[in-house]
């Protein structure tokens, strides 16, 4: 189920990015349009307001130079309140007129016209109150010659700036409107391009993944059996069902030889573990045999010597080292079996390995070895049981004594991580872990010594983990092993950075 939806997403995901860049362009053009649209409707209606308004007041201005003259040549009230009516309807058309015209030359007409009217004003309250005594024909020159015809001559200009400006704006918006409709013209080309190329890629895609299908079908036929390597692919196959059961076989049939190995695998490591505990078994009845003859002997001697004494104080002593001897190697592997409750308490640990180094001190100048430890001047308070921790380095000590019986040197070396966490590094000069063993070196039962039991480094190794740490072994490039303790922060505690210095 997991192959045919991840083949059905591969397949699907290229078709589905290309039609969600053809719809979001698709989107942004018709919004693109619409506002083209919507600007050209808002732009178009300004431009037939103030037509209509230039219109008006060329008419108007035209009733009033008409009246005007009437009033003039017969000033009663009548023609008075028509042009009253006229001047009215020009000054509230001027106003609008002037509130929505935008261009500098068109507010330049409206204020020549404003500035005739006011003048026209002026010269009708004259012409009112000493009317000319003309007879007709000389009535219609003086209305022909009088500054009111000006007047009328600017509000045609004004009209034909608009009728002009609304033709440009109107050639403006169809050629924006072509230019969109071609874009959406080559966006449909493009995306029907793109879709083709798509499609070629996925099939293209697809033709490679059942080919590598196959070349890794070919490959499990030189390492499985012949049930499974009779399922393949072909290149040309293109039954994606068909696919994905040949697929599920092949799966269900490794699973069956990965959990056949994995069974094999613990029976393997079941026999070394009941091998181990033969050798242990072996290593054990060979300790403990070697002082139980000691002990047989000397009993035996004393029992045949019936006028004797008993044991001697020497031959006591004897047997006591035996069985001391015979205890150690029952508690080491009852440590190793059972081990021992934790007593965590704040420690100073550089406090600790100077007392760890008094044990060992005699040790040390019998095979002349030389320790070298490399400290913090001040206390390094963590959170351990100084108890196991001090056995824990006795026993690590006393293996690196062991290989350097002619002399040789151990180095010590504690330092704080910059995360608060402790490394603790005991290197010797000895001939370092042997490669074939190095890698199970703290597995139980296996030693590096020929007379070992192979427990020590095991029992260390639990005790540091009790710690929440980790104990780690490795040879270093110069020669010698060298064994790391790293303890976490929450083990570490507060710890006290200092300088370190070298201590011998």
């Amino acid at each position: 189920m997991a192959f045919k939806h991840q083949m059905i997403l591969k397949v699907t995901m290229p078709s589905i990015l290309i039609a969600m860049t053809l719809l979001a362009t698709s989107f942004i053009g018709i919004r693109s349009m619409n506002r083209l649209q919507e600007r050209r409707d808002s732009i178009i209606s300004e431009h037939v307001a103030r037509l209509q308004l230039a219109q008006d007041l060329e008419t108007h201005m035209r009733r009033i130079r008409l009246h005007s003259l009437l009033y003039i040549m017969e000033p009663i009230p009548e023609r008075r309140d028509k042009l009253m009516n006229d001047q009215a309807a020009f000054e509230k058309a001027l106003s609008a007129l002037r509130e929505t015209v935008v261009s500098p030359t068109e507010q330049d007409l409206i204020a020549g016209i404003d500035k005739g009217y006011q003048e026209y004003l002026v010269d009708l309250k004259q012409s009112v109150s000493s009317p000319p005594t003309f007879a007709i024909s000389e009535f219609m020159k003086w209305a022909d010659s009088h500054p009111i015809k000006h007047i009328v001559n600017l509000c045609e200009e004004v009209l034909n700036e608009n009728r002009a400006s609304m033709k440009q704006t109107t050639e403006e918006t169809r050629e924006k409107t072509t230019r969109t409709r071609s874009w959406m013209v080559v966006l449909g080309v493009v995306g029907a391009c793109g879709g083709l190329i798509g499609g070629f890629g996925v099939a293209w895609g697809l033709s490679r993944v059942i080919t590598r299908l196959k070349v890794r079908l070919q490959d499990v036929h030189a390492h499985l059996d012949q049930e499974v390597a009779s399922l393949r692919f072909t290149a040309e196959s293109g039954d994606l069902k068909n696919m994905e059961l040949q697929v599920g076989k092949i799966y269900d049939r490794v699973r069956i030889i990965v959990d056949q190995l994995q069974r094999q695998e613990r029976d393997s490591i079941r026999a070394e573990q009941l091998a181990a505990v033969g050798q242990l078994a072996a290593g054990i009845a060979h300790e403990v045999r070697n002082p139980l003859t000691s002990i047989k002997l000397l009993v035996g001697a004393a029992l045949s010597q019936k006028n004797s004494g008993g044991l001697s104080e020497t031959d006591l002593k004897v047997i006591h080292e035996e069985v001391v001897r015979v205890e150690k190697k029952v508690q080491a592997l009852l440590d190793f079996a059972r081990p021992q409750n934790m007593d965590v308490r704040p420690t100073d640990l550089v406090e600790l390995i100077y007392q760890f180094t008094g044990l060992i001190k005699s040790r040390l100048q019998q095979q002349k070895v030389d320790l070298e430890l490399d400290l913090p001047d001040s206390p390094v308070m963590c959170k351990i049981d100084s108890d196991q921790f001090k056995g824990l380095l006795v026993n690590l000590s006393l293996n690196a004594l062991d290989v350097m019986p002619s002399g040789g040197e151990i180095k010590i070396q504690l330092r704080t991580e910059a995360d608060g966490s402790l490394e603790l590094d005991m290197c010797d000069t000895g001939p370092g872990i042997d490669p074939l063993v190095i890698d199970r070196l703290f597995t139980p039962f296996v030693s590096n010594k020929p007379t070992g039991t192979g427990l020590g480094l095991s029992i260390s190794r639990q005790i540091v983990q009790n710690h929440g740490g980790t104990l780690t072994a490795f040879n270093q490039p110069e020669g010698g092993a060298c064994f790391r303790i790293h303890l976490p922060k929450a083990f570490a505690g507060a710890l006290k950075h200092a300088d370190t210095s070298s201590r011998r």
